[in-house]
C-alpha cells in the first residue's frame, strides 16, 4: 500500500505565506508516513516534503486528482480549480498583517465558500491538523454534490458593499509589500 498523498499549494502570489509552511511542517513531522508535495512559491519550503517552487498547472491538477487531501491558500482560482475537479479542499486563507496579503479578501471569500460547502476552512494550526487527520482517516464527509449558489445568492453577495480600509492603512502595506517583493527577488 502506498503512502497517503497530501498536496499543498501556497499559491504563486508574490508575497510569502510562511505561516502555512510552518503549520504543514508541524503536521508532517507528526505524520512521517505521508507523502506531501508542497508548491511553496516564494514561501518557505517544508522540511520532509517534496518541495517545488511552482508546478506546471497540469501537473498540479494531476497531483490534486490523486491526492488524499488538498490544502490551498484562500485564492479564488485554486478553489475553483478544485471545484471543477470535484475536490473539496482544505483552505487556509492568507490574512492581512505579517506581509501575507494586503487585505482580508481571502478571509471573506473562504468564509462564504465554507458556508456553501465548497471548501473546508482552517484558521489555526490545530484546525488544519484536525482537517488533515480527518481527511486521511476517511472521516471527512464527501458531499454528494458540491453546492452551487443560485443567482439570487450570487447577486446578494455581489451587492454587499466592499469594506474599504482607511487611506492611511495602505502606507505600511505598501512598504511591507515592497520589502517582501525585494526579499523574494534577493532570495532567488
Amino acid at each position: 500500500m502506498s503512502a497517503p498523498l497530501v498536496v499543498v499549494s501556497a499559491g504563486t502570489y508574490h508575497l510569502p505565506f510562511d505561516r502555512l509552511s510552518q503549520w504543514v511542517e508541524e503536521w508532517l513531522h507528526r505524520n512521517p508516513g505521508v507523502r506531501l508535495v508542497m508548491q511553496h512559491g516564494p514561501s518557505a519550503p517544508v522540511d520532509g516534503a517534496e518541495n517545488v517552487e511552482i508546478l506546471p498547472y497540469t501537473e498540479l491538477l494531476t497531483l490534486c486528482r490523486e491526492a488524499d487531501a488538498v490544502v490551498l491558500q484562500g485564492g479564488a482560482g485554486g478553489v475553483m480549480d478544485m471545484r471543477a475537479l470535484g475536490i473539496v479542499p482544505i483552505v487556509v486563507p492568507r490574512v492581512p498583517g505579517d506581509g501575507e496579503v494586503v487585505d482580508d479578501h481571502q478571509l471573506v471569500f473562504s468564509a462564504e465558500m465554507a458556508e456553501l460547502g465548497i471548501i473546508r476552512r482552517a484558521l489555526s494550526s490545530a484546525e488544519l491538523a484536525a482537517q488533515l487527520d480527518r481527511a486521511l482517516s476517511g472521516g471527512a464527509e464527501a458531499p454528494g454534490t458540491i453546492a452551487t449558489p443560485g443567482a439570487d445568492t450570487v447577486r446578494a453577495l455581489l451587492e454587499q458593499p466592499v469594506r474599504r480600509a482607511p487611506w492611511f492603512a495602505f502606507v505600511p502595506r505598501v512598504f511591507r509589500s515592497g520589502a517582501a517583493i525585494i526579499a523574494t527577488k534577493l532570495r532567488r
